[in-house]
């Protein structure tokens, strides 16, 4: 009886497991510039705003540095006093308006109140790159109007001095906060209406994070102050453009309903401020 020998070859190398792919989230989703200027993801558009912002930050901080150096000196360092006043404008312009204000509800506001509140996105996403767009129209008002030529009546603007007698870009730079000022309600609306309508099941109100509350007081505010001081802007572009009496006493207005129109906002940042912590304290 014979038995058949078999040699076998050598054995097969292990095919290696092939490359688990990465998940696909707000940054891999897609990378062309189109997939960010059109998006409509919450984190996205965070991240959009955090970038504006940051830019407005660095150009507000360079005017920064230009008002401190000169101070230097008593007489002044690097600046004439024209030139003082408009670095300093050009500084409380910047980083009020277009990297303070938005700062919290644009950047944090649009990136965790979904995810703190376990829902997918705001209200109304479309609503949210709306207000991006309208608020770097603005920025671009406001930008050329302190880059070139600059204004020269600090960043409060008050009358009669820049609605009648300066000669700087007052009109351009009071029409790009006027615009931004619609890119705050809207955001203010939008996280408003998410916090009421998109909360997960069993997150009642007593159970919101604190940073949830902060932002529902502030988008209040927004709501509610931003328009006032709009108009007041508007009023003080209708004087200064056609002469009409509303803020400067030598033709029949008031300076200080300027300062009474224009302050509401500050206020009840103070407010609200005070809430949360007597919350906090509560809580704590």
């Amino acid at each position: 009886m014979s038995i058949a020998v078999t040699h076998s070859g050598p054995a097969a190398a292990p095919v290696p497991p092939e490359p688990t792919p990465a998940p696909i989230n707000y940054l891999n989703t897609s990378h062309t510039i189109w997939s960010w200027l059109f998006t409509v993801d919450h984190k996205r558009i965070g991240l959009l705003y955090l970038g504006s912002i940051s830019v407005f930050f660095i150009i507000g901080g360079i005017f920064a540095a230009l008002v401190r150096m000169n101070l230097m000196s008593p007489t002044g360092a690097i600046l004439s006093e024209d030139a003082y006043n408009r670095a300093f404008t050009a500084h409380g312009v910047m980083m009020l308006f277009f990297f303070l204000i938005p700062a919290v509800p644009g950047v944090l506001g649009n990136f965790f109140i979904p995810l703190m509140i376990g829902a997918k996105d705001l209200a109304f996403p479309k609503l949210n790159l709306a207000s991006w767009y309208v608020f770097m129209l603005g920025a671009a008002f406001s930008g050329w109007a302190v880059l070139v030529g600059g204004i020269d009546t600090g960043w409060t603007l008050y009358p009669p001095y820049s609605s009648r007698a300066s000669q700087s870009n007052v009109l351009p730079g009071v029409l790009g906060v006027f615009i931004s000022g619609f890119s705050s309600i809207m955001t203010g609306l939008n996280i408003m209406v998410t916090i009421h309508k998109m909360r997960a099941p069993g997150m009642t109100w007593g159970r919101l994070p604190l940073f949830v509350w902060s932002l529902y007081g502030t988008s209040l505010i927004q709501l509610l102050a931003t328009p006032v001081v709009a108009v007041t802007l508007l009023l003080l572009m209708v004087e200064r453009a056609w002469g009409i009496g509303i803020f400067d006493p030598s033709i029949g207005g008031d300076p200080i309903l300027f300062q009474h129109m224009f302050w509401p906002p500050t206020r009840g940042a103070g407010l609200r401020t005070r809430c949360v912590r007597r919350r906090s304290l509560r809580d704590g």
